[in-house]
């Protein structure tokens, strides 16, 4: 291709080489519908298309949010319910998503199959471009929120996907700060507003002006397409215009982000939110200083980020320790964030008192003064320097496609009528931010970005018991009262509607409409899989396993600690030990020279538990300590001084120390622990049933718990050095060790060489290896809190039954996820979603996601197997299920996912050929092998074991389901 040239439509106005994207990018208009194209060039097969609109929302009704779900929600060529759906279930894809964010909406695709990307893009096009929402309000209704009233003695409620969506989002204290926050920095612009919706405001979003929102930004000259990997670039331009952008004439769109003008001084807000009835209100507020940034380049932006690494993230972060020892609260954190039109620097507070809110903002502004007037420690910046450095080289993005994250990026410039190829270049910038280490530039942007900055504000938020039942209340009071209004005939139109719309949801679609969506043949599929070299040593009493692989220069190495030498109480110990590793002293030097040495030499360092389950047996499994650690190979004999000095010289006497993390680590909990409810009430089910679930909680809710109760107990932290240093002794031994490196031949060779230096100092004495009985009793639990939806999660083990597991449990667990509980749960109980898993071990469990129903799932639940009995599949949606399936199957193994897919095989006792003898069942699954899958689910569902977490009121009045009601630790 040529510049000036025009291909199917498309001008190429650019073409440019971009070295750090190893391709060529060619910038392109489209000359009768405005749309504008970016192609990269590059030698992947992992091939990503997107289409993006700029869509900046006017208030929080969500419209932004419903208009992402709702599009998707069949179109011209694909009349279906759901084509997104129909594609997740039956398309071989690397990625298939839509994302809102506060000022556009982006519609990614991508697959390594030609045919199916051509089918996805397709669909997509025909989605945003010609959907059904624009004339069909009832998938509005579905999607974004409507009145829910099935009798007309009934009261009247709201429901829709969105709508819960939401109060699941709003029921993280962390959301509802940034919420404030955003609104105080930007009264007057779309960053003001919520893009994905505020509960209280998604029921005033109106039908028409959902259609004025559509009308107005969905239209190509508004939109970016995007394209990456190895394809047949013309081929796919004249898809496009011939198919779509042919038919739209240019035109002037106004979707110009506006600027926040600058305030005169600083802001300070602050609100109260919602704790549950018995949970403590004690160090629960949390705090935001938030600064809105000036004018920035891309290497500013660039710094800002390594600045945010090595003030407030390192272990060695200064303004984060001088605010830690101040007091102001348990855990600092911070982030830049540069993907919105004016970039803003945050710096967040939780585990705090609305006291410490007056001296925050002094402390901050005095601590980055002095930074500036005495100079920040060029070893701090050169090592976050090299952490960002090392990320942006290796590039990988754990198995999704690389395509993906620069489509995601090329926005955050494009979005704003700035330069998208600049945003793939780093090079430039790197170059400048090194010299800047000695220059005086990180110190000259704190200074002009920050210290003369009075675009700022300081929000917090305080909690306070029983708003969320007021604000519950207050809901069902305006829609009492707004039934009071209605006329019989207005309330028996509200009842028809509930009806319709639930007939719509629940009826299938046609064989004609289920045809329109392009379909793969079972030909297309492979049982093979890709094949993980590992070639296992003895080194001394340790074991070695090198998965020989071209990473480009980079070492990937594990540490795999058998857990097994513990007893149950010091599996708490261990855990702490992995959020404590690297972050304390050890004999030779202080945690912070540890922090600088770690980011200069190498690409990451982390530590924690998990586990590996034994293929196909009933509840054997390896508990593990793992510590993994990556580098270049140039720096491979600093990774092994490095994990060898923590491992054998760590030491834990610090008793302040300890007490400052394990308060930090709360902290963290308190706030996140709604979020992570899916994963909290599965373990706590599983638990009931299997070792490997008991395990798992004690490294979930089970550590959180106990965490609480050490951080209030003054004798038990005087006595943790004790525990921590024994717990290591038994761990950190040369013979309870399975060592895993990713590289190439003559750098394992290396590797070895440097391994055997350093483990012969390592401790090695003998420690029985069969420890651990994990003797914890769990019972059914409703866990309450003062979220506003819930999270239900039942499930037992088929193994117990009799049963054995079978691909056709994976195949299942698609048609459910996509079928039954997509439609009872998502669709009709306006959840946002439900899952199901059947694991090789026997456990089983389905699970809601921001569900605002709890008895009326466990019945969707319950009644699994009478659907299970009554299914009835075409050969071609059987199909379909076969490749969705099988498309979940396949990781795109990147060098550092081979290292943990070898020992998963090492521990699991698994082979390839295991793997594949599940591909060839899944491929054969037959409708008869889902039927009679009813017999298990009906065995398991017969135990009822259950748990949920949720709002409080909900729990307590379903309380004869639990055997206890709990709520989080506190």
């Amino acid at each position: 291709m040529k510049e000036q040239t025009v291909y199917s439509g498309f001008k190429v106005e650019r073409i440019e080489t971009v070295q750090e994207v190893n391709g060529t990018a060619y910038l392109m208009k489209h000359e009768k519908s405005g749309a504008r194209l970016l192609y990269i060039d590059a030698d992947d097969t992992n091939k990503v298309f997107s289409i993006a609109f700029r869509t900046p929302p006017k208030d929080s009704t969500g419209v932004a949010h419903i208009m992402e779900h709702s599009v998707l929600c069949g179109s011209r060529k694909f009349p279906l319910k759901e084509p997104f759906v129909e594609l997740v279930k039956g398309s071989l894809n690397t990625f298939l998503n839509a994302m809102t964010y506060p000022d556009k909406t982006m519609y990614p695709v991508a697959s390594k199959n030609d045919k199916d990307f051509h089918n996805l893009m397709d669909v997509y096009l025909d989605a945003v471009f010609y959907p059904r929402v624009a004339t069909d309000k009832e998938i509005v209704m579905q999607e974004g929120w409507h009145y829910e009233l099935d009798n007309a003695d009934d009261e009247l409620t709201y429901k829709g996907v969105v709508y819960n969506e939401m109060k699941g989002v709003y029921s993280s204290p962390d959301s509802v700060l940034e919420n404030h926050m955003m609104t105080e920095l930007f009264p007057d612009t779309t960053y003001g507003v919520d893009s994905g919706g505020n509960p209280d405001n998604i029921p005033d979003l109106t039908y028409d002006a959902f259609q004025e929102f559509y009308k107005k930004y969905y239209h190509p000259s508004n939109s970016y397409i995007f394209l990456y990997g190895k394809m047949d670039i013309e081929e796919q331009l004249k898809f496009i215009n011939d198919e779509y952008l042919q038919n739209f004439d240019a035109i002037t769109v106004d979707s110009e982000i506006t600027m926040q003008q600058p305030f005169a001084e600083g802001k300070v807000a602050s609100y109260p939110y919602s704790i549950g009835s018995d949970e403590n209100e004690a160090g629960k507020t949390m705090h935001a200083l938030t600064y809105v940034m000036p004018e920035m380049t891309v290497a500013d932006n660039l710094g800002f980020d390594i600045l945010t690494h090595a003030l407030l993230t390192s272990p060695a972060a200064p303004l984060k320790e001088m605010l830690v020892k101040a007091g102001v609260g348990s855990d600092i954190s911070g982030y830049f964030l540069d993907s919105v039109r004016q970039p803003i620097w945050n710096i967040s507070v939780t585990g705090s008192e609305m006291k410490e809110q007056g001296r925050l903002q002094e402390l901050v502004e005095t601590e980055l003064a002095r930074l500036v007037k005495e100079g920040i420690d060029p070893t701090l910046l050169e090592a976050s320097l090299n952490i960002t450095e090392f990320s942006l080289r290796e590039a990988d993005f754990g198995g999704r496609p690389i395509g993906l994250a620069y489509g995601i990026r090329v926005m955050d410039q494009w979005n704003y009528d700035k330069d998208p190829i600049e945003a793939l270049r780093y090079e430039g910038a790197l170059k400048q931010l090194r010299e800047g280490l000695t220059n005086g530039y990180f110190e000259k942007l704190i200074d002009r970005a920050i210290l003369k900055n009075s675009h700022k504000a300081l929000v917090s938020i305080y909690p306070e018991k029983g708003l969320q039942e007021k604000k519950e209340a207050a809901e069902r009071e305006k829609l009492n009262a707004l039934k009071a209004t209605l006329s019989k005939a207005e309330i028996d139109e509200i009842v028809a509607q509930t009806k319709a719309l639930k007939a719509r949801q629940a009826a299938p679609d046609t064989e004609e409409a289920l045809a329109t969506i392009p379909l793969l043949e079972l030909s297309d599929l492979s049982p093979k899989v890709e094949r993980v070299e590992r070639i296992d040593s003895k080194l001394g009493d340790a074991t070695l396993h090198f998965v020989p692989t071209k990473a480009k220069g980079i070492n990937y190495t594990a540490f795999y600690f058998r857990l097994d030498c513990l007893t149950e109480e010091e599996l708490f110990y261990a855990n702490l030990l992995s959020e404590f590793i690297s972050r304390v002293d050890t004999a030779k030097r202080g945690y912070d020279e540890i922090a600088k040495d770690i980011n200069l030499n190498l690409g990451g360092f982390s530590s924690a538990l998990s586990d590996y389950t034994k293929y196909n047996e009933r509840d054997a499994f390896t508990p593990l300590f793992i510590v993994r650690a990556k580098a270049l190979h140039a720096k491979l004999a600093d990774l092994v001084r490095i994990v060898s000095e923590l491992i054998i010289d760590s030491t834990y006497t610090n008793v302040a120390r300890l007490t400052e993390l394990i308060k930090e680590t709360k902290a963290i909990w308190d706030t996140e622990a709604f979020r992570r409810g899916h994963t909290i009430v599965s373990n706590r089910v599983m638990a009931q049933v299997s070792e490997v679930g008991k395990f798992r909680d004690l490294n979930g809710l089970g550590y959180f718990e106990q965490l609480a109760e050490l951080a209030n107990d003054e004798a038990a932290l005087k006595a943790l050095p004790a525990k921590l240093a024994a717990v290591a002794a038994k761990l950190f031994r040369p013979s309870n060790v399975d060592i895993n490196f990713v590289g190439e031949g003559q750098e394992f060779e290396v590797f070895e060489t440097l391994l055997g230096d350093v483990l012969p100092q390592w401790t090695n004495e003998a420690v029985p290896a069969d420890q651990l009985k994990i003797t914890k009793q769990y019972v059914n639990e409703g866990i309450v809190t003062s979220g506003k939806v819930q999270y239900v999660a039942q499930g037992g083990n088929f193994r117990d039954h009799g049963f054995k597991p079978s691909g056709a449990m994976k195949v299942l667990e698609t048609v459910l996820r996509y079928d039954y509980l997509w439609t009872r749960i998502r669709v009709q109980g306006g959840a946002y979603g439900a899952f199901v898993n059947f694991y090789n071990n026997g456990n089983f469990v389905l699970c809601s996601y921001r569900d605002p129903n709890l008895t009326e799932t466990l019945k969707v639940y319950e009644e699994l197997s009478q659907y299970l009995q009554k299914l009835a599949i075409s050969d071609r949606e059987m199909r379909k299920y076969i490749i969705g399936t099988m498309s979940g199957l396949d990781v795109t193994l990147t060098p550092s996912l081979r290292g943990p897919r070898a020992m998963s095989e090492y521990f699991g006792e698994a082979t390839p050929e295991d793997a594949e003898r599940l591909r060839e069942q899944v491929i054969a699954c037959k409708q008869q092998d889902l039927t009679a899958l009813a017999e298990v689910v009906a065995s398991v569902m017969k135990d009822s074991h259950i748990s949920v977490m949720g709002n409080e009121q909900k729990i307590k009045k379903a309380g004869d389901i639990f055997t206890d009601v709990i709520s989080l630790p506190q």
